[in-house]
């Protein structure tokens, strides 16, 4: 089975180690400083307290049977014209994004599109490390069958294949969404949101179940299990949109916030104020 995946990153990279781990020969294409460094040095994965280093093909090559896409929303564009000649009717072009309103990038796409979504707290150490700080990892993936058995021989990874897979990436949404647009409008950490900002948690969280609602997932129960999950996870963690205001860097906003701010005066007031920050 030929494997691309495109973005080197806390999702991308230790997806392609596990992958190259499961037995396969894995191609992955990053920006060209990373290409680079993975090609002269390898892939290096930090997984809890176990480091471990694969050796990747660099680089674009051929048809493939399934393409992943691990990049941030906003390189989206660029991606779909780098892979453009590389997928036919069979491939199956998985984007593992965060958000709801890329798909709308997919609809004439001349493959079979899989939507998807993934739990895991992994980021990028450095240009070719990448860093997985628990165990936490659970991808949810729609069913199909070539995905099954592209996952079979990963016995150690945690694969859902759903029929529901709409309801699990809105699940996925709420929370992210929450978080991410509270943590980066206030500049503080979960922890802080959760002790001083419970309302305007619950009010988000509510106006995210009502818009999904609409789009056809039923997400009331999931309120509770959210702020559960919230109070359960350490003080300090951070989404990694505010990270990348906290740096200086492009975010997601508009792929995390916007969608959802078209659809909620509530929300539109953070992401109103978090675009102007992100304009200096």
């Amino acid at each position: 089975m030929k494997i691309l995946i495109v973005g080197v990153g806390g999702v991308g990279g230790y997806l392609a180690y596990k992958l190259i781990k499961c037995g396969y020969n894995i191609d992955v294409f990053a920006t060209s400083k990373t290409n680079e460094m993975i090609r002269k040095n390898g892939l290096k994965v930090i997984d809890v307290d176990k480091e471990d280093t694969v050796f990747p093909n660099v680089g674009i090559k051929g048809v493939y049977d399934v393409i992943f896409i691990t990049t941030k929303a906003y390189h989206l564009d660029k991606v779909l014209e780098e892979i453009k000649g590389h997928y036919n009717i069979h491939t199956r072009i998985v984007p593992v994004l965060n958000g709801i309103g890329h798909f709308e990038k997919f609809k004439n796409i001349n493959a079979k599109f899989i939507k998807a979504c993934i739990y895991i707290l992994s980021n990028k150490a450095d240009i070719n490390v990448i860093h997985k700080k628990t165990s936490l990892f659970y991808l949810c993936l729609e069913d199909d069958e070539v995905l099954k058995n592209l996952f079979k021989p990963c016995k150690d990874l945690r694969v859902k294949f759903s029929k529901e897979i709409d309801k699990d990436i809105w699940k996925k949404y709420l929370f992210i969404s929450t978080f991410a647009t509270l943590q980066s409008f206030y500049k503080k950490p979960t922890g802080w949101i959760m002790e001083h900002k419970r309302e305007e948690v619950e009010k988000f969280l509510d106006e995210v179940i009502k818009i999904a609602k609409f789009y056809g997932a039923d997400l009331k129960e999931e309120k509770e299990k959210v702020i559960k999950q919230a109070l359960n996870i350490p003080y300090e963690s951070k989404m990694s949109m505010q990270i990348d205001f906290e740096k200086g860097e492009k975010t997601e906003v508009d792929n995390i916030t916007g969608f959802l701010a078209s659809k909620s005066e509530f929300i539109k007031k953070f992401y109103k104020r978090l675009k102007l920050r992100q304009s200096f």
